[in-house]
């Protein structure tokens, strides 16, 4: 599987402006009731900050978003670009010779899976986020830690499916970003990062509603390059990890 090979200044870059995107929201929104949630690598590092991210993945609703956007690409230096499967989402190639991506979905995108009837509803935020401090002056609303799990594993199983199929745009990117999913899942479970925070409760009525999923869990103990990636298991304990998980929510 190709490497998902991307300069740490572009990580610290993207990191910059997320920071900045979350100074803008939180002077505009009610922590009490936030609109704006971050997924995706992001939200996954304040976790476990074993990685990062370029892409900063927001759900809000409209109205924050067409601020947002106009704000960003009026004073912040990006402009708009298509960005599948995500119809809004804008790009600033930086200094760096690399892009930043914040792609925008709404808090009432039904998130079907690919190739399924299935969908995994951003209604299933509601009530399931939390505030955490990604620097001194910029707390940013990421959901709950096994719904985060739930949505990095729905976009293993979009994206695995996307490359089954040869639908994807740019299907070497795609097969890394499909490693990073699998790194990212290995950091939520991770038992010495915080994985034995998990509500197994939840996540086992998620996979029963979702079984499918279940698949996704049980290869990636196969995935040598996720696991090189991840670096903090070797790939025995990922195996006894994902098999203890599995006997656990099946």
């Amino acid at each position: 599987m190709p490497a998902y090979e991307v300069p740490r200044s572009l990580i610290e870059a993207s990191l910059a402006e997320l920071a900045a995107i979350y100074r803008w929201v939180n002077d505009r929104e009610d922590p009490n009731n936030p609109v704006t949630v971050l997924i995706g690598g992001w939200a996954v590092y304040c976790y476990n900050p074993w990685y990062g991210s370029i892409d900063i993945d927001l759900v809000t609703n409209s109205r924050t978003r067409q601020h947002l956007m106009r704000h960003l690409v009026e004073t912040c230096g990006f402009i708009r670009r298509r960005n599948p499967p995500f119809r809004n989402s804008i790009v600033k190639v930086t200094p760096q010779k690399g892009e930043i991506i914040i792609d925008f979905i709404s808090r009432d995108e039904r998130n079907c899976f690919e190739g399924r009837n299935e969908s995994c509803p951003m209604t299933l935020l509601n009530g399931r986020t939390i505030e955490i401090a990604l620097s001194t002056d910029s707390p940013v609303t990421i959901p709950e830690r096994t719904l985060l799990l739930l949505l990095k594993v729905k976009a293993a199983w979009d994206r695995a499916y996307r490359l089954h199929q040869h639908t994807s745009d740019n299907e070497d990117w795609e097969k890394g970003k499909l490693r990073k999913d699998r790194a990212d899942i290995l950091s939520l479970i991770d038992p010495h990062h915080g994985g034995k925070e998990l509500d197994l409760m939840y996540l086992g009525s998620m996979m029963q509603e979702y079984p499918f999923l279940l698949e996704v869990l049980s290869i990636i103990p196969h995935d040598r390059d996720a696991i090189q990636m991840y670096g903090h298991m070797d790939r025995e304990a990922v195996h006894n990890m994902i098999e203890d998980l599995l006997s656990l929510i099946r």
